[in-house]
Parts: structure tokens; sequence; C-alpha cells
């Protein structure tokens, strides 16, 4: 049961956003008790966040607004928070509009706000809004993309286009290599990389909780990436999120390139989707969340069902991704002992780079269930995490709750774990085929990336019966065996290269085919 909401934490939020917000410090702040009402009843998180206009008048708009979303989970507020900036949208800096739409994103991402509160969120505001962005970039840049000319020979390129390419560390950085190979080795293509950086790095508003993306410093320019003996040629920039000349840099560089296709690894991809109609487009997704994008075809991540309606009714297409270990640490014969486990623990691992948003109170609560039913369970918490650490530390379970920060080698580590746990999340797709690979029983709830990976088998509906089937796989050697088996055999269905390389074949060929019915009926440009 949980304990009454005192009056406290929202007296101290609202006290906070009514004193001047001038830092990213400032916006931490807030965001952080804005938080405390996460693990809170849904009917009094909703009552806290109609109080908060009496409690913080005066308040910025986009704080308040995104305050209340945050504190409730509630949409509803997300649509007059857009309704308030798309008003005065041609006067907003497109920094600003970049960082909420890029914060709304990730709220939704990380499975924070309700999509019961509003049906067609994603359709009818999220989409809508992403495209007032990119019409405001071409009118304040002059951006026009020059169609492709008519009549000239295949090039034989495609550009593969990315809002983000940190390291070798970064999954989705591994997973872009793997698709240029694959395009390269498989789809017979001459790929460039487009490592945009787009995304905000800075605060641009007071939209909470805040959003910022990272960026390599040193990949600046054309480059030259190397992962398992291959060279990748790179164009980066890394000024800052839509600086002056940065977009007309990137557009400049494909006309000269000429490729036959752009594709876009990601949604909310600009300066691919600013290309849409000028030339074929595809879209890869990285997560199985909607995907923002106005290419010719979307890709499914996976398992999702073709949408009826909306912005991707007419471009999506089924696919499976293939997760990647380009760049990764070979995977070598570990132990137990190497991790500091003990050969007779019952190990859970839990996996993620936003353990201290996705390892939440429910999640810590299930896990202490399955000790007091499981005296030689153990859980270990593998990935970044800044806040967790505190939090196992003061759990009656702290001596079992272990964390081991990043982790060069994954497959190693779940080689000798029994079980892989998953939180309630939308990532994680690359360490669930991990750990199918590896034998470590995967437990996932209903949606998200981790669900589709794994497949309905390892998918169970609520936390409580995470703690059911653990304890039974605990406690029966043969029925984890056999579980581990299952495991891998699920891994092994999984889409391989052989696979994808014929669907991006079959996919980029369609978009040609879909640029060149444009082109015959004289629409050139975005529709």
């Amino acid at each position: 049961m949980s304990q009454p909401l005192t009056t406290s934490p929202l007296i101290n939020l609202a006290a906070a956003m009514c004193r001047p917000v001038t830092n990213g410090h400032d916006l931490k702040a807030i965001e952080t008790l804005c938080e405390a009402f996460l693990d809170r009843p849904r009917a009094e998180r909703a009552r806290a966040a109609r109080e908060l206009p009496r409690l913080a008048r005066g308040t910025d708009t986009v704080l308040l607004l995104s305050a209340m979303a945050a504190v409730s989970g509630d949409l509803r507020y997300y649509d007059e928070l857009l309704d308030v900036v798309e008003a005065n949208i041609a006067q907003s800096g497109l920094e600003g509009l970049l960082h909420i739409h890029a914060g709304i994103g990730r709220q939704l991402f990380l499975m924070r706000m309700n999509p019961a509160s509003r049906s067609g969120f994603f359709e009818e505001r999220q989409f809508p809004f992403y495209r007032r962005i990119l019409d405001e970039i071409r009118r304040r840049q002059a951006v026009v993309p020059p169609a492709r000319r008519a009549g000239g020979a295949d090039s034989g390129r495609v550009v593969l286009v990315t809002n983000q390419f940190l390291s070798l560390r970064h999954q989705p950085s591994r997973d872009l290599l793997s698709y240029a190979a694959l395009l390269e080795d498989r789809c017979g293509r001459e790929v460039v990389i487009l490592n945009t950086n787009i995304m905000p790095t800075e605060v641009h508003s007071l939209f909470v909780p805040s959003f910022a993306a990272s960026v390599e410093p040193t990949l600046s320019g054309d480059q030259r990436i190397e992962a398992d003996g291959r060279t990748y040629r790179m164009l980066s920039s890394v000024e800052p999120c839509v600086s002056p000349g940065k977009i007309a840099w990137f557009l400049e560089a494909i006309t000269a390139l000429d490729p036959d296709a752009v594709l876009s690894l990601g949604g909310s991809c600009v300066v691919a989707d600013l290309m849409a109609g000028a030339r074929p487009t595809l879209c890869i997704p990285t997560t199985s969340g909607a995907t923002l994008s106005l290419a010719d075809i979307v890709l499914d991540f996976g398992g999702g069902a073709a949408p009826t309606h909306g912005p991707l009714a007419r471009s999506w297409r089924p696919f499976r991704f293939l997760h990647s270990l380009a760049g990764a640490t070979p995977r070598k014969e570990g132990s137990r002992a190497t991790f500091g486990l003990d050969e007779g623990a019952f190990v859970c691992a839990v996996v993620g780079n936003r353990l201290d948003e996705e390892a939440d109170g429910a999640f810590l609560t299930m896990l202490e269930a399955l000790f007091d039913r499981v005296p030689r369970a153990v859980a270990v918490f593998t990935g970044h995490a800044d806040a967790l650490p505190r939090r196992l530390a003061v759990s009656p379970h702290a001596a079992r709750l272990q964390c081991l920060g990043y982790v060069s080698d994954m497959g190693a580590l779940l080689a000798v774990c029994d079980a892989y746990v998953n939180p309630r999340r939308t990532g994680g797709g690359a360490s669930a085929a991990e750990a199918l690979a590896a034998g470590a029983v995967p437990l996932s709830l209903p949606g998200g990336d981790v669900a589709s990976v794994v497949g309905p088998r390892f998918i169970h509906p609520d936390y409580g019966a995470f703690v059911e089937r653990l304890a039974a796989l605990a406690a029966d050697p043969a029925a984890l065996a056999a579980a581990a088996a299952e495991a891998r055999v699920q891994g092994s269905r999984r889409a391989g290269p052989t696979e994808a390389a014929a669907d991006l074949s079959r996919y980029l060929d369609e978009a040609a085919a879909l640029f060149r019915s444009r082109r015959s009926r004289g629409v050139i440009g975005a529709e």
C-alpha cells in the first residue's frame, strides 16, 4: 500500500517552479521533484497536477504544462502545450522547438506517459508538430533540396543518415556500422555515413524533464571510422543543433554524392526528412515505438502490426531489426568468479543505459519479493547509473543487488547468468538478443523492444508473474535448462544478415520506383 501523498512534495515543486529558472541545474531540480510522483497512484498524481497552476501562478507556460504532464503522466497536457507553442511557432527559436519535440519524445520512449490518456497523440499531435518544425527549417533557412537529375544513371551509392554517432561503446552507433557493412557487402552499395548531430545538446526551453544529446567532439568533417577491420567514410558536423549553414552543408554533400537513396537510421532524422520527395528515402527504425519519419518507406522494428491509419499507413513495411555486435569485444569464455558471483547463486541480469529511470521502485520491489522467495537469488545491474547504487544501498537486500557499471563483454556476463530480467521500458533490444544467444532466460512485460525480440513465450503480464516464473525456474534445474534451450532457439530465429539484406534491397528498389512514379506525375518535393 502506498502512503498518502503529503503536501510537501507538491509545495516544494511549486516553489522551485516559482523561482527564477536560469540554467539546466535549475531545471534538473524541478525534474527531480516531478519524479517524486512517478510511483504514486494515478488518481493522486492527477490531483497534484491539477493543483500546480494554483500553487505556481505566474510560471512559464511551457514549464508549467510540461511539469503537469510529468507529474500526472497525462498526454492531454502536451496537447495544451503544443497549442501554445504552435500558436507562436513563427517567432519561436528552432532550437527551442526541437528541444520541446525531443523532450516529449523522450517521455514517450521512457513509457512515462499514459497512452490511454489521449488516444491518437502520435498521429494527431506529435507527428504534425514535427512536420511544422521541418516547415520552419525550410522557411527560415531557405531549404530547397535539389531533386535528382532526371534520366541519370544509378550511382550505386547510398547515404546513411543518423542523428547521433558516438563510439563503439554506443549500441546504436554499432548498429549503424553493421547496416553500413550489410549494405556494402550484401546489397552491393557504396555507403557514406552522415552524422548530423541535429538533436539539441543544450537547454533551449523550459520543458521538463529536460533533454540534451551527447556529441563526440572529435567527429568533425570528413572522417574515416574503423571497426572490425573495416573503414567507413563519415561526414560529420558538431556545430550546434541547426546552426546556420549546418543543414545546407549536409544537403550540398548529398547533392555532390548523388546517392540512389537516402536512408535514415532512427526517426526524427531532420536532414533525411528534408530530402523526402527529392530523392528515394527509406527509414530503418531503432525502436519498437512509432517512428517519426517522412520517408517513402518506413520499416518496422520487428513483429509490429501494420498501421491502419495515420502518417505511416502508406509507408510502413514489415522488417526485423538486425541487432549488431559490430565493434564489440569478442565474447570470451567467462566465469562467475570474473564478475564476483557465487557459483550457487540464481543470477538475474538487468541491462540498460538508463537504469536510473527504468529500474524504478516497482521493479526493485519485484526483485525484493523474489529474494524473499528465493534465498540464493541475486541481481546484477550493468550499464550507466548514477543514482541507482544509492537506492540499492538502502534496500534490506542490498548485499544481493550489485551494480557492475559498463561491461565490455556483455555476452560473457549473460552466459553465466540464469535470467535476463527486463524492466518496463521501450529500449533494450540488443541486450535481449544477446541474452537469447547466451541462454539467459528472458522475462519481459508486454510492449517495447525486448518483447519484440524475445517473443510471446517470454512475455509476462506483470511483475507478480515475474516473481512466480523466476521462483519456479530457481527451484527446478530441469525447467531452467529447458527454458535456456528455448531461449537459444528463439535467438536463432531472429532475422539474420541474409534475410535483412534481401529485405533492404527489395525496399530500396521499391523506394526508387515510388520516386520514379512521383516524377512521372510531376510531383517532386515533399508530398
